[in-house]
């Protein structure tokens, strides 16, 4: 996987940038691991259209954050995104995000990013303050500890199992990048969302038009799924959100081809949909 590297006021990010197209789906990962946790979707993505992966501050080959307190959170991450995209000469884009990565994608849209669609899974649109994030998440005792900036030896494929599914565990490079990864991105992120940083994302989900697509493992065993489902959205995809039989918080992952053909599916939509402006166009 082709690496390449941009300087931001939150430090320097590095990223994948594969394939052509007007306008690029960007892929945000979760927590404490990084960009090649998308492996299977860059190759199926990068085939035909344009994909552009991050690693976030603080995780993977990116640098940690200059002023970590600034970026290490929902909001302060998306913000070192849009930053880099805006110097990459994106201005529109399809977001994809996982986990965290999904909250940074909503991060983009309340900061009012072109973002011409979003698909988000592991992720629930909670309000920002202790009681959504207690009514959008289950208890688990991994959960305990994804907020740490110290993790214990023991932990580390836990983590990895958690955010990658069980068939990741042992893997190597996974179990380096959340070794890697800086630690107090993990604490000051989780201190940050306990505060109310950033947006109200049940809010912003319950009212903003931007296309959001949410699809998740039926097994997730972080989410709380019955609290996504129940909520009003404005422009929810294909009437609600989805579940896939079989699966935990790795969909992507622990079933690649039918999370590709779902996320296939939304690009096609968003392309192909009236309401997304052509590139160049004079409004009406």
């Amino acid at each position: 996987m082709s690496e390449h590297y941009i300087d931001t006021t939150h430090g320097r990010l590095a990223f994948t940038d594969l394939g052509r197209s007007d306008v690029p789906v960007v892929l945000i990962h979760a927590n404490s691991v990084c960009k090649e946790s998308f492996e299977t979707q860059i190759a199926e993505l990068s085939r035909g259209r344009r994909v552009v992966a991050f690693d976030l501050p603080g995780h993977g080959a990116s640098d940690d954050a200059s002023d970590p307190r600034r970026t290490y959170s929902m909001s302060g991450y998306a913000d070192a995104l849009l930053e880099a995209l805006g110097k990459m000469g994106v201005q529109r884009f399809v977001v994809v995000g996982h986990s965290l990565g999904g909250h940074v994608a909503l991060e983009m849209i309340a900061a009012g990013a072109q973002v011409d669609g979003a698909l988000i899974f592991g992720t629930p649109p909670v309000a920002n303050n202790p009681e959504g994030l207690q009514a959008g998440f289950k208890p688990t005792p991994e959960m305990a500890y994804t907020g740490n900036a110290e993790l214990l030896d023991e932990q580390v494929p836990m983590i990895v199992e958690l955010a990658l599914g069980a068939g990741a565990r042992d893997d190597a490079f996974f179990i380096n990048a959340v070794r890697r990864t800086h630690g107090v991105a993990r604490q000051y992120m989780i201190e940050a969302a306990i505060a109310g940083h950033g947006s109200d994302q049940r809010r912003l989900a319950e009212t903003s038009l931007v296309p959001l697509a949410i699809v998740n493992g039926q097994n997730d065993p972080v989410i709380n799924l019955d609290y996504i489902d129940s909520l009003n959205y404005a422009n929810i995809w294909e009437g609600a959100p989805k579940r896939v039989e079989g699966a935990g918080h790795a969909l992507h992952r622990e079933r690649p081809d039918e999370f590709n053909a779902v996320l296939l599916r939304f690009i096609d939509f968003v392309r192909d949909s009236k309401s997304v402006p052509v590139e160049g166009a004079v409004a009406d």
